[in-house]
């Protein structure tokens, strides 16, 4: 069988964007069980970015620096694996030329897209990201994650369909569902009560919905569920401890920082619910993980995550809290409803595993190098 040589990019490294490195990590990890692929990695080193904080030099890594240092470089496929570093187009080398585009969400808040009341209120236009975003049009091909971005992309962008191939990100084999003692001992190094039902937010990101899910929870509260508590993860934000204090809920939310990213499937595992009514999503990962531990989730029906929940019926609309809170005190009263997730959740999830999308990768590869 032909072997065909690939580059990966990935020069988000010093933009300390977690998710990416995963995706990143996970898509080479499913690429290295591919004997027909021989896969390289370039992250590019600069003394610059232990002052990656600063905006202006971060930029200047970015548009600047990180596109000399990525000229020269042999491979028969370069794979550029973020749309934010698209512009790195013109110098790479000899060879086919892709790249993974995730979402558009910088451009639909301008354009005011996102379903967000006053989202896009005296927005800039995003230059430097529509710069980036100038260059798909010049790759051979783009390999997107979900058939939702792939839309964006053709609607906005106005990109050829036929460029565009959906591959889902890989989810990493450790989200599955996980023995209950491993899941308590976890809950008591973290202080976790389990007498307790416990619900879920994560991230940080404006469009992330959490006034939602804690409006919804605020009125499950009033209307006498006392028995529930929040975990939320990653970093803590003054904007949503000022909403938890609005809403009078300080007594039922606790923040989680992680210490090991090999500790969430172990959350996973814990938590009877994922609440996740985002306004939008390119994919939507802590979906698929929480479902691939057969944990029972609440999202809404925008962007990928009706693709991601298979058909789960646990769909709402992100700007009505009581669709949010009567979907909520469905899953919390309906053990007949938790079981349907535990037991059919990971079964959906397999179609995002390692063995899958390094066959579809593999695919979408050699149809490049094929045309």
């Amino acid at each position: 069988m032909q072997t065909l040589s690939v580059q990966h990019y990935q020069c988000f490294k010093a933009d300390k964007r977690l998710s990416m490195d995963i995706f990143a990590d996970a898509l080479a990890k499913t690429l290295d069980s591919l004997p027909s692929i021989e896969l390289s990695s370039f992250v590019p080193q600069s003394s610059l970015e232990r002052y990656s904080q600063n905006r202006l030099v971060m930029r200047y890594l970015r548009y600047r620096r990180y596109p000399q240092l990525v000229k020269n470089l042999s491979a028969d496929l370069h794979h550029v694996l973020d749309h934010g570093y698209a512009h790195l187009y013109p110098n790479l080398g000899d060879g086919l030329k892709c790249t993974s585009a995730h979402d558009l969400i910088p451009l639909l808040q301008w354009k005011g897209e996102l379903g967000i009341d006053g989202a896009a209120s005296g927005l800039r236009k995003p230059l430097l990201n529509l710069h980036s975003l100038s260059f798909l049009e010049r790759y051979d091909g783009i390999v997107t994650i979900s058939e939702s971005t792939k839309r964006d992309l053709v609607k906005h962008l106005k990109l050829e369909p036929k460029k565009i191939t959906v591959v889902a990100p890989p989810l990493l084999p450790q989200f599955k569902p996980l023995r209950g003692d491993v899941v308590e001992e976890f809950a008591s190094k973290y202080k976790l009560d389990s007498k307790y039902q416990w619900l879920m937010v994560s991230g940080r990101e404006f469009y992330k919905n959490h006034k939602g899910s804690l409006t919804a929870v605020s009125h499950l509260v009033k209307r006498g569920f006392r028995n529930i508590r929040i975990v939320k993860t990653g970093a803590s934000s003054n904007e949503f401890s000022e909403l938890v204090a609005s809403l009078d809920l300080e007594d039922y939310v606790v923040e989680l920082f992680l210490e090991d990213f090999n500790e969430l499937p172990l959350l996973y595992n814990f938590i009877d619910c994922l609440i996740f009514p985002s306004f939008y999503e390119g994919f939507g990962m802590p979906v698929a993980e929480a479902l691939a531990c057969g944990t029972a989730v609440v999202a809404s029906n925008r962007g990928a995550l009706p693709e991601v929940m298979s058909g789960m019926d646990q769909l709402v609309e992100p700007n009505d809290p009581m669709a949010i809170a009567t979907a909520l005190s469905e899953i919390l009263e309906s053990s007949s409803l938790r079981k349907h997730f535990s037991s059919e959740g990971p079964k959906q999830m397999k179609k995002f595993s390692l063995p899958v999308v390094a066959e579809q990768m593999e695919s979408f590869y050699f149809s490049l190098s094929q045309s």
